[in-house]
């Protein structure tokens, strides 16, 4: 039985996480909306920093990793479920 969290296609729903130096943040933002799905990101702005925060199923985690690799940031992933029970 799928979820909302789960597809048999895509994987689990992972909650992505990147820490962008503000200047760079309108670039990230671009490469992640060529995207070949939707990111709907929350952004958290941090002192010099902002953080983007937005779900993606694991099995297309390798072409977020793909558009973001100009950037040589570090994506940090934790499951959705531990997400919103952190919350």
């Amino acid at each position: 039985m799928s979820s909302v969290l789960t597809s048999r296609e895509e994987g689990e729903l992972l909650l992505v996480r990147l820490r962008v130096e503000s200047r760079h943040l309108e670039e990230v933002l671009e490469a992640l909306a060529d995207l070949p799905f939707p990111v709907n990101p929350d952004l958290q702005h941090v002192g010099l920093h902002s953080v983007v925060e937005f779900p993606a199923y694991e099995h297309r985690l390798a072409a977020v990793q793909e558009a973001l690799k100009p950037f040589e940031l570090s994506v940090e992933t934790r499951r959705m479920m531990d997400a919103i029970r952190a919350q």
